[in-house]
């Protein structure tokens, strides 16, 4: 072990505990998924590839089904409806006809109608090439009637193993299926197999019906033949009385009566209507116009219209009155405007009286002609009266002509034993349809799940490669004996580029970019090398004493408020004003222009914080970085991320608020006088208790990041920083800070191991503080 992990047994004790949790939370599988999504991708997408190529070497098949219902409960022509039913209901009655639609009496049909026994699924297939080529040099060779035949039944068999006959439930339909490699011959096939059995019950069923019919035809053309002459006889009688039936059954006459009655009753109706309209319009025409008494007697959208324009010219006219003198041009023009109106109204009304008097004659001529009709039409039926008893004479001569009929019929019926005439009781209720898809294989199941394999495939690989990884780098023994090898694997991180400027080159810096401060200063401090690093982790700056001036004028170290005096040292630098802070405000410039030079992702700059342990300057170094590149016109972010002292959430009164927003968005506090906006990500938590992001708020903090040009990051220390912490994550660099006078009780290469690891390859510095004089009393930066 290095003999300088034992002179800091805290450091190294905190720093063991964050490299002992080398478990991967769901924060970092999501991490490792993001990261590795192409991989995933890549892997599901040659699964699903490879199945969709093997799919397309399949043959596919595609099943047809055609429903037919067979009703056991039809009653035949000639059975007694007191008798039950000879079919019986029960299942053994649908298996029987699943039976018969199985058999070869059925199959056999359709096999030779569709030529099954060449189909190259069902059959032999037509002859291949060879064949034709031998049947073209040796002739072609006739097969026989049993050769024939038995390739016929080989189709037959072949269409019962690819026929499933199944009952839909416990109902009476039953469901014929067909496969077939063809979709559209297989719902030909599930159409003829139904058909075919419909044929086989029909035929079954005029073999007894025409022998019945036969019968019943000899015996019964007699009385079929008086029944007829009757019915003539009626017809002709109607015609020349003219005693049409209408489709009730009665007399158009009497139709045409009841007609004209209901019309003469709502023409009657329609008169006084128009009648009692047209009495109170001339009611209200003799009693003056007035457009609030009018009422709804006249509805018309013409007076509705013009009733709203004379109210809203009377509210005019007394709004006038009330503010005008009566003879004041404006009131005269409101009062002919309200008499406008009304003259209007009038005009109106007298429109609708006279069409309403006119519907009123109209009406009057309609009752009049219709009362004419009704006393003609009453005369015709008084004759057809007449006529319609010699009618119901016949009609009941035919009516015991047809009784002797049907009589007669059933009579027959008995004793030509016609129960034997059936009628089918079995109908197709839902034909076959091409199938748009086949049943195997199921193609956009397989590559879907084929897909989902892969993905499942691919974040095991990604997560165990991740898990492995992690595993190997926390338990290699020589982690943890030697620090040099993961210093060595560490070394190739991208580092922060030491800036070494002399004051002129730092003012020239911010004359170029048009900085406050550009003016020239007749006095300057001698030029100033910034010490070098650390092999592994360049020093970045130094950053000196914060002095003030006691009471007596002695310049003494800083033991008052922090944000008064960085902000004093920041603003002397860039002033170019001479005073105590000038040199800590050089070393934070120098900080800022290193930062700059690194490459910024997405145009944000997200810098994160840290330090060995509490008492290094850190936050006061965030606070200086924050106001330095405001300085510089940069639009600059300050995160408190530090949870056990949030030093920063405290001096900037943010503890303080009582509501602070849900969001992180509405939790960020512009501070005009400081020219930078602050968010407290530990106010309101646990004291002294390190919280961990979730992936929303590191979502919405990233969301928030890509506001602003640069985002400082006052963070946990860095034996409490993992790698898969989520600040650390976004961050785009990395600083630590270290107080010159603990550099002696700290192992650096193991610092800069541990940075650099959790870097990751992204530049990273150190910077060098001069604080650590003995907290006093009163709460104070660490």
């Amino acid at each position: 072990m290095d003999p300088r992990q034992v002179e800091n047994p805290a450091y190294d004790k905190a720093a063991l505990q964050g490299r002992d949790a080398i478990a991967l939370d769901i924060l970092s599988i999501f991490q490792v998924l993001r990261r590795r999504i192409f991989l995933i991708a890549a892997i599901a997408f040659v699964f699903a590839a490879l199945t969709a190529a093997y799919s397309l070497t399949i043959t596919p098949i595609f099943r047809a089904s055609s429903q037919v219902l067979f009703d056991p409960t039809v009653r035949q022509p000639f059975d007694d409806p007191n008798r039950p039913s000879r079919t019986g209901q029960g299942s053994e009655v649908i298996d029987s006809q699943m039976s018969v639609i199985h058999s070869d009496t059925v199959l056999r049909p359709v096999a030779r109608e569709n030529n099954l026994a060449e189909d190259p699924h069902f059959g032999e297939g037509k002859p291949g090439l060879m064949s034709q080529f031998k049947s073209l040099i040796f002739g072609a060779t006739k097969k026989d009637a049993a050769t024939l035949e038995a390739q016929e039944t080989a189709a037959v068999e072949a269409l019962a193993d690819a026929t499933s006959v199944k009952r839909v439930g416990q109902t009476f339909v039953i469901n014929i299926a067909a496969e077939s490699p063809s979709p559209v011959q297989a719902a030909v096939l599930a159409n003829s197999i139904a058909e075919s059995y419909l044929s086989d019950q029909k035929r079954q069923v005029d073999l007894a019906s025409d022998e019945a019919a036969a019968q019943i035809d000899d015996r019964l053309v007699d009385l079929r033949e008086r029944l007829r002459q009757a019915e003539e006889e009626i017809q002709k009688f109607r015609a020349a009385n003219k005693l049409q039936n209408s489709d009730e059954g009665s007399l158009l006459t009497g139709q045409e009566l009841t007609g004209l009655n209901s019309r003469l009753i709502d023409a009657r109706a329609a008169l006084a209507e128009a009648t009692a309209k047209y009495d109170e319009i001339q009611r209200v025409l003799q009693s003056g116009v007035d457009a609030e008494s009018i009422g709804d007697v006249v509805n018309s959208p013409t007076i509705s219209s013009l009733r709203q324009q004379y109210a809203t010219a009377a509210r005019t006219e007394a709004q006038l009155m009330a503010d005008l003198l009566p003879s004041h041009p404006s009131v005269v023009q409101a009062r002919s405007q309200l008499e406008r109106l009304r003259n209007l109204i009038r005009d109106e009304i007298r429109r609708i009286a006279e069409s309403t008097r006119i519907d009123v004659q109209v009406n009057q001529e309609r009752v009049s002609r219709l009362e004419q009709q009704l006393d003609s039409t009453r005369n015709l039926s008084d004759v057809d009266q007449a006529a319609s008893i010699r009618l119901r004479e016949l009609e009941t001569e035919a009516q015991a002509t047809r009784q002797l009929y049907e009589i007669a019929l059933s009579r027959a019926k008995e004793i030509s034993q016609l129960d034997q005439v059936v009628l089918p009781n079995a109908r197709i209720i839902s034909p076959a349809i091409p199938p748009e898809s086949p049943v195997y294989p199921k193609r956009k199941i397989m590559v879907v799940l084929a897909g989902i394999l892969g993905l499942l495939f691919g974040t095991i690989i990604a997560v165990g490669g991740e898990a492995i990884r992690i595993a190997k780098k926390h338990l290699l023994p020589e982690f943890l004996q030697n620090p040099e090898p993961a210093m060595a694997v560490a070394g190739p991180a991208q580092s922060l580029a030491p800036v070494t400027t002399t004051v002129d080159t730092a003012h020239n810096a911010r004359s170029s970019v048009g900085l406050p401060g550009s003016r020239t200063r007749s006095k300057r401090t001698p030029s100033r090398q910034v010490p070098q690093s650390e092999p592994g982790l360049k020093v970045i700056s130094q950053l000196p004493w914060l002095t003030e001036t006691d009471e007596n004028g002695s310049v003494r170290p800083l033991s008052s408020d922090a944000i008064s005096a960085v902000q004093d040292a920041i603003e002397q630098f860039y002033s170019d004003e001479a005073g105590p802070g000038w040199s800590f405000g050089q070393g934070v410039d120098q900080i800022i222009a290193s930062i700059q030079s690194a490459p910024a992702q997405n145009g944000t700059r997200i810098v994160f914080l840290t330090s060995p342990a509490l008492g290094h300057g850190q936050t006061i170094a965030a606070l200086a970085l924050a106001l330095g590149a405001a300085q510089r016109g940069l639009h600059v972010l300050l995160a408190d991320g530090e949870p056990k002292q949030r030093m920063l959430s405290h001096d900037l009164s943010i503890d303080d608020m009582e509501d602070i927003g849900g969001t992180l968005r509405e939790r960020v506090v512009d501070y005009d006088e400081l020219d930078i906006s602050f968010l407290s990500l530990v106010s309101g938590l646990p004291k002294y208790k390190h919280h961990r992001m979730n992936i929303r708020e590191a979502f919405d903090f990233a969301d928030i990041a890509r506001d602003y040009d640069l985002v400082i990051i006052d963070g946990v220390a860095l034996p409490q920083l993992v790698e898969d912490d989520p600040l650390a994550g976004l961050s785009t660099q990395f600083l630590v800070t270290v107080a010159e006078r603990e550099e002696d009780q700290i192992s650096m290469p193991i610092l800069s191991r541990d940075l650099l690891t959790i870097a990751e390859g992204r530049p990273s510095g150190l910077v060098r503080t001069m604080t650590g004089t003995p907290p006093p009393s009163r709460r104070k930066y660490a």
